[in-house]
Parts: structure tokens; sequence; C-alpha cells
């Protein structure tokens, strides 16, 4: 078996990664589930923008489609920092703000299961994307399509692998409702296509992701939130064109603060999971910062 971690992005002035360890083959994907929060669908002006995140993944079980466990004496402790550099150009296409991005996360993984321990540290897989962005006076809306390159370390009889070791092709939607005082309401969509793994010859199913942020600015610096996200694979995974039934679903939900000065903002939040099927069930921290040059 084996579990990577991947990142991923989207919306404005934010971005993130995550060493996923969710649905799909051994139970991982490569979206950042609760990466993004605040201004998700709120993408910045003019200029480059460096966005720094920081997340720990922390589960002791994992369960099947009943909600028992699936694999006995299961822990895993990922670890993950992302920085992702944020191009955005003055140039407009189909009435939209045109701009790129791209993240490189770097991982520490250590994963235990059924008597087995293993432990990978390195580069994951490397994500691009160009992005839209539009903007209505409190409204904002993001449209971008993400590529996620096989580039992280990954051998298939390793325990914990850093890079998937195929390409996923991801088509994202984020809005955002933010008042300049009172209410930040945003969510961040994406839809997954997997290509398969070659190595193993497993195709993981495609699935439906989704972040969510209800915020209150109590002063404008500071806002409160409740974040979250939402996961459901939609295809069940094949080993060698047969299909399994092998389909990963969870939700998260949790506290968030995000703070803001000028040139920099800094937002932590912790999720914790329920729901879960055919996934690892734990809880993971977020931290993210952004800084303009």
């Amino acid at each position: 078996m084996k579990i990577k971690t991947l990142c991923l992005i989207s919306g404005a002035l934010a971005c993130v990664f995550s060493a996923s360890i969710y649905a799909t083959e051994n139970g991982s994907d490569s979206f950042a589930l609760g990466a993004e929060g605040l201004l998700a669908g709120a993408l910045p002006p003019p200029g480059l923008y460096l966005l720094t995140y920081y997340q720990n993944y922390t589960a002791s079980n994992f369960v099947g489609s009943d909600g028992n466990t699936l694999i006995p004496d299961f822990d895993i402790d990922a670890k993950a920092v992302v920085p992702r550099l944020v191009w955005m150009t003055e140039q407009q296409l189909l009435g939209g703000q045109l701009g790129f991005y791209a993240a490189q996360p770097l991982v520490d993984l250590r994963l235990k299961m059924a008597g087995q321990r293993d432990h990978n540290s390195g580069l994951g897989d490397l994500i691009f994307a160009p992005m839209l962005g539009w903007h209505q006076g409190n409204h904002h809306w993001v449209a971008a399509v993400e590529t996620i390159f096989p580039t992280g370390d990954y051998d298939q009889n390793d325990l914990a692998n850093l890079g998937k070791n195929y390409y996923t092709f991801r088509p994202i939607l984020a809005y955002t409702f933010s008042q300049p005082q009172g209410w930040d309401i945003s969510t961040k969509m994406s839809y997954s296509f997997n290509t398969e793994n070659k190595d193993t010859n497993y195709h993981s199913g495609e699935y439906f992701a989704a972040d969510y942020s209800v915020g209150y600015k109590l002063n404008p610096n500071l806002t409160l939130a409740v974040q979250g996200y939402a996961f459901k694979q939609t295809q069940s995974d094949q080993v060698e064109d047969i299909d399994i039934g092998f389909r990963g679903q969870a939700l998260a939900y949790g506290p968030g603060i995000h703070y803001q000065k000028d040139g920099w903002a800094l937002e932590a939040k912790y999720l914790k999971e329920t729901e879960v099927e055919n996934r690892p069930k734990g809880d993971a921290t977020w931290l993210k910062f952004v800084w303009s040059f």
C-alpha cells in the first residue's frame, strides 16, 4: 500500500496544500481539504504574492463504509509546508482578471498500519494552474483549472509515499461575499479527474471536494469564522479496469481566525472530521501566511 500527499490551491489570496491522506487509492487524495477559508473567491490586484501554508494532519483510525475500523493498528502524522507563488496580471480574459499560481509542497509523513511503519520526507507533487477572477461590489468569483504533476517521490513498495504517481486534472470554482464591516462567506468547489497509476494498475475514482467558511469581521483587521470541508467520491476505484466499489467521503468543521494588516495576512484553523467512510478519520491544523511583494 502507499499513501501520499499533495497540494492544491485556488482562490484569491488563499491557497493551500495538504499532506492529504484521504480517499481513492489507499484512501488518499490530492485535494488539500480545508486549505481555503476567508476570501477564497476574491483574487488580489495585479502583482506578485507569496503564500505559505503549514498543515498538520493526524489520524489514528481508518474507517470503512460502515464507519467501523477497516485497517488495524493505523496511525498517521502528516506535516507539510507549502510555498505558493501567485502572479496576478493586468490582462483581462472573458471579462475576468488573468492570473497563475504554482505550489510545491514539502512533506514529512509518518505512517503505521497493520504492524508496519514507514517515514518519508521531501518534495510532494507539483501543482500549477491558470485562473480568472471577477469582482462585482461585495461579490467575487474565481475559476481555475489545476494540474497536479507526479513529481513527488514514489515507490510502490513503500508505505509512505510523497507522490501519487498519476496526474490529476481539477476544475475549480470559488465564491466570496465580503462586506467591509460584517460578514465574509466563502466557498471553493472542485471536481477531480485522475489518470491511472501505471505501477499498480489502480485508477482512483473521480471526486467532489469543497471548502467553506462563514466569518464575521469584529474590526477591519480581525475576523472569526466557522470553517470546514466536504468530500465525496462519485466514482468507484478500479484495479485493472475492474470496479472495486471503494468510495470515500468526509465532512469537517471547526473554528478559524484571520488577521490582516497592510501587505500581509495570517489565518489559522482547527478542523475535526466526521461522517467518514473509506478514509482516515482525524483532525487537521492549518496556518496560512500571505505576503505581497
